[in-house]
């Protein structure tokens, strides 16, 4: 059993800004049915070391696997009554290597970006394209990522910058690419520097594109958008908020890189925010970077006590308040 505090002590420590820990927080619990599964192989060996082993593109979900010399993306299905609808694969270009970043494009293309390359591939997995950039010096702790532009034929890419008088590269850029033949159309500096790199689209607004830049201890979150072939750049929420799982409608989450806090970011609104210590029984974070929009109402998100833990509970918060309204178990099968 949990217990509350009275009302006017309450109060007194909320004043004297003191937090008192939930020592047990229970919520009403809901079976999941499983309706479905496939094996997808390589998932967790590249999720390892790539950001984009989830992706949010063409208003559908993808995850990214790799493994025997290929790399292979599947496409979420909305039936119910399966997991992937689609799989569609390509060569790697240096097997026994870890791949860069990778994203399906609408016309059942793919791009990827690695090392200073950015590559487009057809259906049938021959190239189209290349284009070359000053590849980071190091690409363990920095890489570019890319998304394509709903339908206006464009794919954003981000690269290193000049290289300045001392030698040094500068600011990273986000450039715009053709995707029929891979020509610079335009570009726009970013905040960032040596960065690794992340894209995700809204998953019912293509055209909304979202950036995480990842730059040492600090997390640049920017909202992204191109109009009249302008790239426009633009900060969402405070820094070290990183986006996470699936925007809807223009609602976006933010979750703090260690998991104390969650934040639901709409434009022309006030953000909503809650602090792990205050909704999450006592000890417990949100974790896995991965919280996201089932529908308008409702926000799946997982807790644990670390980053990476076996032992996490999922969730479901109400996704106007980000308040727990239930816990999901899951029988015969662990998270």
């Amino acid at each position: 059993m949990g217990y509350v505090l009275p009302g006017w002590l309450d109060e007194i420590l909320d004043y004297m800004g003191i937090k008192v820990p939930n020592a047990t927080m229970t919520y009403p619990r809901i079976t999941a049915e499983l309706l479905a599964q496939e094996e997808l192989p390589g998932l967790e060996s590249r999720s390892r070391n790539h950001l984009d082993t989830f992706l949010v593109r063409d208003r559908a979900c993808w995850l990214v696997s790799e493994r025997e010399g290929s790399v292979v993306v599947g496409r979420v299905a909305s039936d119910p009554d399966r997991v992937l609808a689609e799989r569609r694969s390509w060569p790697v270009p240096r097997p026994g290597q870890n791949q860069g970043f990778v994203s399906p494009l609408p016309d059942a293309g793919l791009a990827t970006v690695d090392r200073g390359l950015v590559t487009v591939y057809g259906q049938d997995g021959s190239p189209r394209w290349t284009y070359e950039f000053q590849p980071w010096p190091d690409e363990d702790t920095a890489g570019g990522a890319c998304v394509p532009v709903g339908t206006a034929g464009r794919l954003l890419v981000t690269t290193t910058g000049s290289i300045g008088d001392d030698g040094l590269l500068g600011a990273d850029v986000c450039v715009c690419l053709d995707l029929a033949d891979g020509r610079p159309v335009a570009e726009a500096e970013l905040p960032s520097a040596t960065a690794g790199y992340v894209f995700q689209q809204s998953l019912t607004d293509p055209a909304q594109i979202f950036l995480d830049a990842l730059m040492g201890d600090t997390c640049f979150s920017l909202e992204l958008s191109l109009e009249d072939d302008a790239v426009h750049v633009r900060p969402v929420g405070d820094d070290d908020e990183p986006f996470a799982g699936v925007s809807l409608r223009g609602a976006v989450l933010k979750l703090d890189v260690g998991g104390q806090w969650l934040t639901r970011c709409v434009t022309g609104q006030e953000d909503t925010f809650v602090e792990a210590e205050d909704v999450l029984p006592q000890g417990l974070r949100f974790v896995g970077h991965r919280p996201g929009l089932l529908d308008e109402g409702r926000v799946l998100a997982a807790a644990a006590a670390e980053q990476g833990s076996d032992a996490n509970r999922h969730l479901i918060l109400d996704g106007h308040t980000l308040q727990p309204v239930a816990e999901v178990d899951y029988p015969g099968t662990t998270c």
